[in-house]
């Protein structure tokens, strides 16, 4: 297990990738502890509202309306210039349900070890804020599977970011009748030019590794190990226009490996290519993608980019192509509250096959300062 979480991470520094996605900005979350809230308390309010409808009539995602919210109240505690204790509860609640579908205790410890190096113990910073990339990290996570729990270390020295982190999902204790499961990531940027520069260049590295397994369990399910991995390049224009304000492309290569003893998927390797257009302007964003993918398999990612299917379990493609393109619309409405509007056309030339998606999303992030803590 614990050798498996180093193979992953060791291997991330060889072959990695990874790179934020374009209209996401509302979506994160704003890390690092600040010096000036030592020992000082606060109450951090943070609410997503959301409604996604999934008009899909292909045969290899189902259509659906995700329509609910999520509540985080949670208490920060700076007991140092360097150290943050976050405490608090994540409720998740689908409209239609009488009763919450997930009420998870928020706890983390922080600490900021060297300027730019962070360490989150604890309840993690994680769902879109990883930067990861849409065939293997869904969008929809951000609402549905926005807790992580587990260990996270931030780094940002300027030419060199990056987030390293293992969410453990499923805990076990000797002889329970289900697997342990977790994610280990590790997602870095590498800048190849400087701030002043018009044009921004980054090369992005991201791992992605799915277990399910343990020793103690008393399962009959077969251990799992799954790898997903990308390599690309992003480069931003950023225009001298007062509408018009950056352009921007960013590639990928993106790669499946299935490490288990037994195979549970149709694929043991797999590959795809997601090259991307994005415009950014002063009210929206548009963006224009190409997906074509070979045996591909991601258990985290978007099921419509995959070579297996959600609605037939038998349904298999070697060759998956999309058209992609997007119509993204962020407004502030109050400070720490924001809305977004998302559209999204996906197009199968093989299946001749037109499917589209629709999001309404109020996020709120605000935080309270409630009292000054002396400490002896």
């Amino acid at each position: 297990m614990i050798r498996f979480i180093i193979v992953v991470l060791l291997a991330g520094v060889s072959f990695t990738s990874a790179m934020a996605q374009y209209g996401n900005r509302i979506y994160i979350v704003e890390t690092g502890i600040a010096k000036a809230d030592s020992q000082q308390l606060f109450l951090r309010f943070r609410n997503a509202t959301f409604i996604n409808n999934k008009e899909f009539f292909n045969p290899y995602q189902p259509g659906y309306t995700l329509i609910g919210y999520y509540a985080r109240p949670v208490l920060e505690y700076h007991p140092g210039p360097n150290t943050r204790l976050r405490a608090g509860a994540h409720l998740l609640k689908y409209t239609g349900m009488g009763k919450f579908s997930s009420l998870i205790p928020v706890f983390s410890f922080e600490h900021s070890f060297l300027p730019g190096f962070d360490m989150v113990f604890g309840s993690l910073y994680g769902s879109l804020n990883h930067g990861m990339v849409e065939p293997l990290f869904s969008f929809e996570r951000v609402f549905t599977h926005h807790h992580e729990s587990g260990l996270q270390f931030l780094i940002d020295r300027g030419i060199f970011r990056a987030d390293i982190w293992v969410d453990w999902e499923t805990f076990i204790f000797t002889g329970d009748p289900f697997q342990e499961e977790f994610t280990a990531g590790l997602s870095s940027w590498v800048v190849l030019s400087g701030k002043e520069n018009r044009l921004q260049v980054e090369l992005p590295l991201q791992l992605l590794a799915v277990h399910k397994g343990g020793q103690i369990d008393n399962s009959d399910e077969r251990m799992q190990n799954i790898v997903n991995y990308a390599a690309g390049i992003h480069a931003d224009l950023h225009l001298d226009h007062n509408f018009f304000r950056t352009i921007g492309f960013r590639g990928y290569l993106t790669f499946f490996h299935d490490l288990s003893n037994e195979l549970q998927y149709p694929y043991r390797d797999g590959r795809g290519i997601y090259p991307n257009l994005h415009l950014d302007c002063r009210w929206f964003e548009l963006g224009a993608g190409y997906w074509r993918g070979h045996r591909f398999i991601a258990p985290r990612g978007e099921p419509l980019f995959q070579s297996i299917s959600q609605v037939d379990p038998e349904l298999r493609a070697d060759r998956r192509e999309l058209y992609t393109s997007k119509i993204i619309f962020d407004r502030k409405l109050l400070r720490g509250i924001n809305m977004g509007i998302r559209f999204e056309v996906y197009y199968d030339p093989v299946l001749n096959d037109l499917d589209h998606t629709g999001g309404l999303h109020i996020m709120i992030d605000e935080r309270f300062f409630l009292t000054r803590v002396r400490r002896n």
